[in-house]
């Protein structure tokens, strides 16, 4: 591949293509057998776990930023932001299990002399469902990737999970895989807790999400792929929830009094909106409506911007 900055060409020499059934059908296996350990854990053994990855995380900054930059173009800043961001969903994530309200503990009592019925005793809780499948986004390769909010909430309820790598940024997705992997093995979690997958084309994913033994989806990015991801789920013999964040493109109304006391402002604003963050944010608002005697006047002071 080349480097998106300038040209140049990139040598990704760990890169290995996963591609095919044999691969996926290992991880997931893998992780259907580590998931009765893994859900018994405590919820600070889970936590200790998540907080583990994100030190991991931390120790491999530099290389981090240094490939993610090397292979997507954004800049360092913006990466180092992500990368707080990835850590800090992280710990959050730890903290949040440890006070355990996302359980939802509930508890009736039994009424043996309820009329005209008894009642028994009613005890409900949340409980993890088994090996989530995850996809990573091409425009976050941090907070909304391997080591995402899809993987921490997946890890922290007690679920293991098989990454697909994403292939615009597959060396960078190898440094945070070999980060959970050392954070898993650091903390004595069970083999297969983890797993990253990497391939280009869409036989991997297609294949993940029909393995029966992947029990969700938890998918960033585009609504094409999302909807095909989706469909599949549906489509099994026993359908398995997606969890999607799938992209848009967001219209803008620009009203005649807004655009008469500050349309230059509008218009300065709305380029910003559209290039933040190299223009890879999923808020980009793709679509404005303009008054049409004000539509030039807008259009000269965007393209100025």
């Amino acid at each position: 591949m080349t480097h998106p900055r300038d040209g140049q060409h990139l040598i990704l020499g760990r890169w290995q293509d996963a591609d095919g059934q044999d691969a996926v059908d290992a991880a997931a296996r893998a992780a259907e057998a580590a998931f009765p350990e893994f859900a018994a854990l405590s919820r600070d053994a889970r936590a200790g776990f998540l907080e583990a990855i994100a030190d991991a995380i931390e120790a491999r900054a530099d290389a981090i930023t240094e490939t993610g930059a090397a292979e997507t173009g954004l800049p360092t800043a913006r990466l180092q932001g992500e990368r707080g961001r990835t850590t800090g969903q992280l710990r959050l994530f730890a903290d949040h299990i440890r006070r355990g309200d996302y359980l939802d503990r509930r508890h009736d009592v039994a009424l043996p002399d309820r009329q005209p019925l008894p009642r028994p005793d009613l005890r409900m809780i949340q409980r993890p469902v088994g090996p989530v499948a995850v996809f990573g986004a091409s425009n976050f390769p941090l907070a909304f990737s391997t080591a995402g909010g899809d993987t921490a909430s997946a890890l922290a309820s007690g679920c293991p999970v098989v990454v697909k790598g994403h292939p615009a940024h597959p060396e960078t997705g190898r440094i945070v895989a070999e980060a959970i992997l050392e954070a898993s093995g650091r903390t004595g979690m069970p083999a297969g807790v983890f797993a990253y997958l990497d391939g280009a084309g869409h036989q991997t994913g297609q294949a993940l999400v029909r393995h029966p033994l992947i029990r969700a989806v938890g998918f960033t990015g585009s609504l094409g792929g999302g909807r095909a991801l989706f469909d599949l789920c549906a489509a099994r013999p026993e359908p398995i929830p997606f969890y999607g964040e799938l992209g848009s493109i967001n219209p803008c109304f620009l009203l005649p009094a807004a655009m008469a006391a500050r349309g230059d402002q509008i218009a300065q604003g709305w380029a910003a909106s559209l290039t933040m963050g190299a223009g890879q944010f999923c808020t980009n608002p793709g679509v404005v409506i303009v008054p049409a005697d004000r539509a030039d006047a807008f259009a000269d002071a965007a393209a100025a911007a």
